[in-house]
């Protein structure tokens, strides 16, 4: 393109940075490897990326503190924040800036190496493209490693910076004429109009060879074109009006996978907040079995097979035995690699970001008992197993179907839900309701694999649980499903009932939950979660998973045009890239949480299908129908929900044993939870 690069007349002495601090989500994109992620400002700034691993500590983060995180600028001198947008259908990322007569485009973009080690595959592209006239561009790179505790020793090298600190290093090819002072580097360089100058940076000391920058651009972008389903696709069909949406929802997903263990993350970041200034500030750089189980359904219903069928076989993996008899328990999140141990630690000295402390590294949920995580983990089997018949090996369903057997034997344990709350376990109702379905899924995919001698019994125990949820978890006073058994407070947790099949759509007490879910936990099409102390404090924003189960409940229902117009209402709140965070605050019309959420972007995809099945003309071909048929819903359960007739109070419910003190839960010691069932610490089953 045109002449070459110079350095500008008006060179750069290192300084101060001046750039604001970072205030909005929506100011992001992401790129990423499919084995870690990086936030690209609209400024030009990388403002967050943990490198070489999603769960690393990081190289820059800006976002959590802009004076002691680090980052990586390049943008037109002068110029304002621009304007982001990806290529389609991949995630190659463009940010364009006018300057006087000249367009500057910056795409930045991380190739895809599946053959490679995390270590020998990071790597950061940026190319800077200029049309309409000559452009000098300014460059300032800062990284800071073990989240900006390490100020990185910086030396000009004859293909651009070595950045390094103990064994740490980063290699910058860029012919820049950079300056060094103390721990940053910076540069302008002058590009003549229809040219480009690019920076290529990769993890360790020495610059990757033969960076072919323009190659691997080419080789990017096709290998996302290719991996995308087109229009063609099934639920694309169904949900051909939010196209737009539902492929950045598809590539998101993607993006928050590894490619060679097959897990997915919740979401590329750390404490994010779920308030601005509050201490809700987790790290979801892991993978809950939950929410990789929800994004493993809806690769299924995309058409990704593969998907999902390598992330069901990493979870058997993580439950190979560990000694002879005994096999792993099924923790609540691992790392991206199996790392099962997350302890939580607070990092002194940054700021955070919208000054939100405390900044937490590892996650304190790691070791908690949730008992839903069964029935999405089991569920995800069928849904593959239903989609793609013999898809599943032997062994693995061998080792699933073990995995009802504990739920048999624990479920009248309390836990901590599917929201983590950091009080005493209680018996959610969400909680039991999932039971059922590991239970029924169980009884389903048994049936598809030959039998199993235990369906019986299982069948007697999904019916005690439901009875349970159907007199212990159904308030006829207050006229809903509650949060868990002798509360009367509100969850939303409870929409999913229909939509896991436990009842059905029209079941009076579902329409009942529906309608007083909206009175007391909704602001139009935002929920909240629920309303009672969870053991943190503070405030948080409506959740948005949570609104995108309300449509599907209002589809399903039959409220077809309140349901349109909650769904357009949510997408509206998307980033102009059409990115969603955890949560949203409609008073002040802001982002919330870490970001971007693989949970939020799976509500978008169950609610685009949801409205497309809700169309009747929308069925049109067998594989649109297999969808159709494949979708959890309470017409055609191994277990008939309509049997238990509503008679509006509770008929016979289950009487817990005088209350004592029972101990936490933990993953780590599954066996001691077994112990203090048997102690007493349970529901009395047998009178149900």
């Amino acid at each position: 393109m045109g002449r070459a690069p110079r350095p500008s007349s008006r060179p750069r002495t290192p300084g101060r940075l001046a750039l604001p601090a970072p205030t909005a989500l929506d100011d992001y994109g992401v790129i990423g490897n499919l084995r870690t992620a990086a936030l690209v400002h609209r400024a030009g700034s990388i403002d967050w990326a943990c490198l070489p691993k999603f769960a690393s500590p990081s190289v820059f983060a800006r976002i959590l503190d802009p004076t002691r995180g680090g980052t990586f600028l390049v943008r037109p001198v002068g110029a304002r924040p621009g304007v982001q947008r990806y290529r389609p259908s991949t995630n190659i990322l463009e940010t364009q800036f006018e300057v006087g007569r000249a367009t500057v485009t910056l795409v930045d973009f991380m190739p895809i190496s599946e053959g490679l080690s995390d270590e020998e595959a990071a790597r950061i592209v940026r190319i800077v493209e200029t049309t309409g006239g000559p452009a000098d561009i300014e460059v300032w790179f800062e990284p800071r490693f073990e989240y900006g505790a390490r100020v990185a020793r910086l030396e000009v090298t004859p293909s651009g910076l070595l950045a390094a600190s103990g064994e740490t290093a980063l290699a910058l090819r860029g012919s820049v004429p950079f300056e060094v002072e103390g721990g940053h580097a910076a540069a302008v360089v002058w590009v003549p109009q229809d040219a480009s100058v690019t920076f290529d940076l990769s993890w360790g000391a020495a610059p990757r060879r033969g960076s072919r920058v323009r190659s691997l651009l080419e080789e990017t972008e096709r290998y996302w074109r290719g991996w995308v389903h087109g229009p063609k696709a099934p639920l694309h069909r169904l949900a051909a009006r939010w196209h737009d949406a539902v492929e950045r929802s598809e590539l998101v997903l993607k993006l928050l996978s590894h490619v060679q263990t097959g897990a997915f993350v919740a979401a590329p970041t750390t404490s994010l907040p779920e308030w601005p200034g509050g201490r809700r500030n987790w790290d979801y750089r892991y993978v809950w079995i939950r929410d990789a189980a929800f994004s493993a359904q809806a690769m299924l219903l995309l058409g990704h097979v593969a998907e999902a069928r390598s992330f069901l076989g990493w979870v058997v993996d993580r439950l190979a035995p560990v000694r002879r008899g005994h096999r792993a328990d099924l923790h609540v999140m691992y790392g991206a690699h199996g790392e099962s141990d997350l302890t939580e630690r607070s990092i002194r000295g940054l700021s955070g970001f919208l000054h939100s402390r405390p900044v937490r590294v590892g996650n304190g949920a790691f070791d908690q008992f949730q008992l839903d995580i069964y029935g999405e983990l089991l569920d995800a089997a069928h849904l593959l197993s239903t989609i793609d018949p013999g898809s599943l090996p032997r062994p693995t369903v061998r080792a699933l179907l073990e995995l009802a057997e504990e739920v048999a034997e624990l479920w009248t344990a309390p836990d901590q839900g599917i929201w983590e709350v950091r009080g005493p376990p209680r018996h959610f109702v969400h909680s039991k309701v999932m039971a059922w379905v590991a239970i029924d899924r169980a009884i389903l995919l048994a049936g598809q694999y030959g039998g199993d001698r235990r369906v019986a019994r299982w069948r007697s125990t999904a019916e005690t649980i439901r009875h349970a949820v159907l007199t212990r978890g159904w308030d006829a006073e207050r006229g809903a499903f509650v949060r868990s058994f002798g509360d009367t407070a509100l969850d939303a947790a409870n929409l999913r009932i229909p939509l896991v099949g436990f009842l059905p759509f029209d079941d009076p007490r579902v329409l009942a939950t529906v309608r007083k879910t909206e009175q007391e936990l909704a602001e139009g099409p935002f929920v909240w979660r629920y309303l009672r102390h969870d053991g943190v404090g503070g405030k948080e924003g409506a959740f948005l998973p949570c609104g995108f189960w309300l449509v599907e409940c209002l589809a399903r229902g039959g409220h077809l045009r309140r349901a349109r117009a909650s769904f357009e209402a949510l997408l509206g709140v998307a980033s102009p890239l059409g990115l969603f965070g955890e949560e949203w605050d409609p008073r002040t019309a802001r982002a919330l949480g870490n970001y971007p959420q693989a949970f939020t972007h799976v509500g978008v995809l169950r609610a685009a299908l949801a409205l497309g099945l809700a169309d009747s003309g929308a069925r049109e071909s067998d594989d649109i129908e297999r969808v159709a048929r494949a979708v959890p819903a309470a017409d055609a359960p191994s277990l008939d929900p309509r049997s238990e007739r509503f008679s509006g109070r509770p008929a016979s419910p289950i009487s817990p044993r005088p209350e004592r003190p029972a101990p936490r839960p933990r993953n780590r010691s599954r066996q001691g939870l077994r112990n203090g069932l048997r102690e007493g610490h349970r529901w009395e089953s047998g009178s149900a």
